[in-house]
């Protein structure tokens, strides 16, 4: 049986290494990236069935790399967790409306996270995974952003960027 795959996209080595050793140790295969650029082009070539995305990173913020895993047709299934310091309401809403199925704040308890992981790949404590690009029963749908919300996001992030 083939391990089941999680890509850690967070712009810090060492949480990258603390992560991934812990992930290793429960038998998943995991692959990283540093930026949500590459999050997003790694999940297109990985297929993980779970990304663990930081917030705030250089290149593309995970807000906006969810955005664009979420509004892919190949990818809109994967199962996503926030694990980020950013810790306000605005931005844990935001996350969870782009359709995450949970918002984590750092510093965290690494078997709460585990344990976090197992619910959301196993649903209803089967012990098994979702086959392949199935959604899981409390999934929230890609569709709570809608391009109205993805294109004012967009325009927010080019004003801070003081881009056109």
């Amino acid at each position: 049986m083939e391990r089941e795959k999680i890509l850690v996209v967070d712009d810090e080595p060492h949480i990258r290494q603390a992560l991934t050793a812990a992930l290793e140790s429960e038998g998943y295969q995991v692959e990283c990236a540093g930026d949500g650029r590459e999050g997003v082009d790694k999940c297109r070539s990985f297929r993980p069935a779970l990304v663990l995305m930081d917030v705030r990173m250089p290149v593309m913020d995970g807000h906006l790399a969810s955005i664009e895993i979420k509004y892919d047709a190949e990818l809109k299934n994967t199962r996503l967790v926030f694990l980020t310091a950013n810790a306000d309401e605005d931005s844990r809403s935001a996350g969870l409306g782009h359709g995450a199925e949970s918002y984590l704040t750092k510093p965290f308890q690494v078997d709460q996270l585990l344990k976090r992981i197992d619910e959301i790949l196993h649903p209803l404590g089967s012990g098994r995974p979702l086959s392949p690009g199935a959604a899981a029963p409390h999934a929230a749908p890609a569709a709570l952003v809608d391009d109205k919300a993805k294109a004012a996001y967009l325009e927010t992030l080019r004003k801070k960027l003081g881009q056109k």
